[in-house]
């Protein structure tokens, strides 16, 4: 049995991502990788092994890919506003450029790429303050939701600005 139906048989068993990487000999990260993609597919230890290795494969991204010509350019000023959205990082970026073939690059590639890119942007923001006259908080990221303790009413946080 190949490695990656192992993985995928044993995280629908219930194992740990460590108990399953010890038991195939491989990294934690890969198992991490192959249960990650055959989640976001949707596909199940059951109609994996209805398929051949090699359509497996392919279907969860690791196939041999083709070779696209070494002028493929990627609209990363684009990138950059989907970042900007709460919830959108560059793994989920890369994955949906992949699946709608805009791109064959490895993830580690893609950030080297896009990294390069923003290196090349002048941008910069100067502020002059004193010391202790401002504050500044980051608030980056999806709410907290809180809940009553006698209620158990959800609420998202809301922002408090003392006057």
């Amino acid at each position: 049995m190949a490695k990656f139906r192992e993985m995928i048989r044993m995280h629908e068993l219930g194992y740990s991502q460590c108990a399953i990487a010890q038991s195939c000999a491989v990294a934690r990260s890969t198992v991490q990788d192959y249960v990650r993609r055959a989640t976001a597919k949707g596909l199940s230890d059951a109609q994996l092994s209805q398929m051949s290795d090699s359509e497996a494969l392919e279907l969860l991204g690791k196939g041999k890919r083709k070779v696209l010509p070494k002028t493929e350019t990627i609209d990363f000023a684009q990138v950059a506003i989907e970042l900007q959205r709460k919830g959108v990082t560059l793994a989920l970026l890369w994955q949906g450029g992949l699946e709608q073939g805009q791109w064959q690059l490895s993830y580690g590639g893609f950030c080297r790429r896009y990294n390069r890119w923003r290196a090349q942007q002048k941008l910069s923001m100067r502020q002059v303050y004193k010391g202790g006259d401002k504050l500044f908080v980051d608030y980056c990221g999806l709410t907290v939701p809180v809940v009553h303790p006698e209620t158990g009413a959800v609420t998202d946080a809301q922002v408090f600005v003392a006057p």
